[in-house]
């Protein structure tokens, strides 16, 4: 019996990829950092779109922008924490959860599709 090579397949390039912990914290990996230029990326302002269950993140440098959130960097990744957000949609998370990270060619902003997430019943708390 004549032996046979094993040549493990290539895999393609990971996706880049954000972590939504239950805390509120939306952390982008290495690969979404380099990928979307985050690295030198200080404010973020956060979009939901409640028909597609979207969330879009927008970078900016500007802190003046209203609603902009400033980013927290790490060694690799980058994150932004906005607990408020995930509790004005409904949005709650058990456990982290991994979503990939798409760019809208128009708008250039990040999005993650929450399409899986269950949101809470029952009145959303009024803007004061």
């Amino acid at each position: 019996m004549a032996f046979e090579k094993y040549i493990p397949a290539q895999t393609s390039a990971t996706r880049p990829r954000a972590t939504i912990r239950p805390t509120g914290l939306i952390s982008f990996d290495s690969n979404a950092v380099e990928t979307f230029g985050l690295q030198s990326a200080a404010f973020a302002v956060l979009y939901f779109d409640k028909i597609r269950k979207i969330v879009g993140v927008e970078i900016t440098k500007d802190p003046n922008q209203e609603g902009a959130l400033k980013l927290s960097h790490r060694r690799r990744s980058v994150s932004v924490k906005a607990p408020g957000f995930f509790d004005l949609y409904g949005l709650s998370f058990a456990e982290a959860q991994r979503f990939d990270v798409d760019q809208d060619p128009s708008s250039k902003m990040l999005t993650l599709s929450v399409k899986n997430i269950k949101r809470r019943r029952g009145r959303r708390p009024k803007n004061t």
